[in-house]
Order: structure tokens, then sequence, then C-alpha cells
């Protein structure tokens, strides 16, 4: 069960690391959620807050305004596909082992990686080094 819960992790992942790129190599803005829960608009990467330990973006600071005042209404709006992209990972995906814990965690590509020690905070940001070196 753990292994299918990790693969379904890692293939959001790759997911969100592929929607990262336009079709025309030009890097799009890393964002969790593609539309403004508010507005529909276009998510912006300068407008965020936080929703369930994990990033929601905005087309706006008034949007961010208007969210905190219903932000379980404003979340339900939004399609499928953006409501999965600001869940929380639940598994480290460095050690497959469940986040019991969500302090660990490191910023990357617009959204919060949860680990499950401090270690795997190190190997991931090794990975992410590694990663940015060979592109």
């Amino acid at each position: 069960m753990r292994k299918v819960s990790f693969a379904v992790s890692a293939l959001i992942v790759l997911a969100l690391a592929v929607a990262a790129f336009a079709s025309d190599g030009e890097t799009k803005k890393n964002v969790t959620n593609k539309k403004c829960p508010v507005m529909n608009a276009a998510a912006s990467d300068k407008f965020r807050a936080e929703y369930k330990d994990q990033y929601i973006y905005f087309c706006c600071q008034g949007c961010v305004k208007m969210f905190e005042k219903d932000p379980d209404g404003y979340v339900a709006k939004l399609s499928k596909e953006d409501q999965e992209a600001i869940k929380s990972n639940e598994i480290c995906p460095i050690t497959e082992d469940k986040i019991t814990d969500h302090t660990r965690w490191v910023e990357h590509e617009g959204r919060k990686v949860f680990l499950c020690c401090d270690g795997c905070i190190e190997m991931f940001k090794q990975k992410i080094a590694a990663g940015k070196k060979a592109n």
C-alpha cells in the first residue's frame, strides 16, 4: 500500500514538474493551483496564502483577503485538478515513510514538500541542487 501511495505522490510531483514548462520551452510560474479560487483567473506566483499546510495561489492580493473569509467555500470551487494540486504530500519522497509531522518541509517549485526527518531534508536539497546543475 505504501508503494502505491508513493507512486501516486511521485506521479503528482512529476506532473507538476512537466506542467512547469510550456510546450515552446518557456518556463511557467511555479504555482500549485492554475486558477485563482476567487476570480477563476490565472493564478500568479506573487499572491499566495497557506491552506491546510500547502500554498494556494491567487490572481491578486484582494482575492487573498476574500479567500480568508471563506477558504473551504473557495477551494470547493476549484477544479478537481487544482484541488489535488493544493494537497500536501503524505509520503516522504526520500524514504517512502508516512509523514507524521508537518514541521519539516522544503519549498520547491512553489509548493511545500514535506519530509519525514532532517536527514531527508538534506537529501532532498542535494537532489534539487544536483538537478539544477545538470540543466
